[in-house]
């Protein structure tokens, strides 16, 4: 319900009438969401008669070099936190008054990131409502570059350096709609950032979302770093092994879900071009995947799935039934491969029981 009426004030806010149910629209955004990986913000914007979800880039954004191996790390005579095993968890989720860091539901070779929440919003029509506030990247030692924060105002978080500032975010509102193939239009907004050291040379960042009413006040984002505590490693599961791969692709993340709101997918896992790298970053990177999910049969609204036939003609992707409750999807998002390249990694998909989660299988 919170999804539903998050996009309805979103819409009252900054766009024409919707002349489709509310139900097709929060049906409509949540298959446009496992669609782009690139999505960060928090929520959906309705275009002309449709929801369009917000795409969205951070300056400074980008990167390039690699982590160097498990292990204590050095930069220069600097001596750095030791990084810990490959895909693997290092927080849980924790709370500070209103605000909710979520467990982190995505993890790469450089990061790892969460959504925040922000409770008791009052949106103006009804009781108070919890709402999407921002996102949490927690860097891996000796991957973050701050020099992009570093002109904002340096703070100390539990003794450690940090820079409280504000970053430009872009987001697409508008189109495409349903009934046409006009452009999305970029805005910018400016919202308060922090980047600080939880460990020896390991940052982490709190961006807050571009909607005023969520935005997250810098005395917040300071106690959340504040509380923010790290825990031993725990390896990424999912409902699945992956059999085949096309060659020069090579796993770039996985989680057990979407950081958008309306995501209903419960494990994701994303292979990359073997190019892309993961060290010396200014921010999370954004690249066209090969995207895998597991998710809950949809049966109703324009976009039922698990579709039929499963690998239609030019849409770069292909479904696979689990049983009657879960379907997985697997999508190139690049649009580089072939449909039998693409049909070839859905048929080598083999399941564990997506309901017992215990049974889950290590990410590799």
């Amino acid at each position: 319900m919170n999804d539903m009426r998050q996009l309805l004030e979103v819409a009252k806010a900054d766009a024409p009438p919707v002349r489709v149910s509310v139900d097709e629209i929060v049906r409509s955004g949540r298959r446009r969401v496992r669609r782009r990986w690139a999505v960060r913000g928090a929520g959906a914007i309705c275009g002309v008669s449709a929801v369009v979800l917000a795409a969205v880039s951070v300056l400074p954004s980008g990167g390039s070099g690699e982590p160097g191996p498990p292990g204590t790390e050095t930069v220069g005579t600097v001596a750095m936190a030791p990084a810990p095993p490959p895909f693997s968890f290092t927080f849980t989720g924790y709370e500070v008054g209103d605000f909710e860091v979520a467990d982190p539901v995505e993890v790469t070779p450089g990061y790892e990131r969460a959504a925040l929440k922000r409770s008791n919003v009052d949106v103006g029509d009804g009781p108070p409502i919890t709402l999407s506030a921002g996102m949490l990247t927690v860097y891996r030692p000796g991957v973050f570059q701050p020099e992009g924060y570093r002109s904002g105002t340096p703070v100390t978080v539990a003794g450690r350096e940090g820079f409280a500032t504000t970053v430009q975010r872009k987001v697409l509102t508008g189109g495409p709609s349903l009934e046409s193939r006009e452009h999305p239009v970029p805005k910018w907004f400016e919202v308060p950032a922090l980047a600080w050291q939880y460990a020896d040379g390991a940052w982490a960042t709190i961006e807050s979302d571009y909607l005023a009413a969520n935005t997250i006040p810098a005395e917040a984002q300071r106690q959340l770093a504040e509380r923010f505590s790290t825990r031993n490693p725990a390896p990424a599961t999912a409902p699945f092994r992956v059999i085949h791969v096309p060659d020069g692709w090579k796993l770039g993340s996985a989680g057990p879900g979407g950081l958008v709101p309306g995501d209903t997918s419960v494990a994701t896992v994303r292979y990359v071009p073997e190019a892309t790298a993961f060290g010396a970053l200014t921010g999370p990177v954004e690249v066209d995947a090969i995207l895998i999910t597991v998710s809950p049969v949809e049966t109703e609204g324009p976009y039922p799935h698990p579709f039929d036939p499963p690998c239609p003609a030019g849409q770069h992707f292909c479904d696979v039934k689990i049983d009657g409750r879960y379907y997985a999807e697997v999508q190139d998002e690049s649009g580089t491969l072939s449909a039998a390249q693409v049909k070839a990694i859905a048929d080598g998909l083999t399941f564990a029981p997506v309901a017992e989660k215990g049974a889950w299988l290590a990410v590799e």
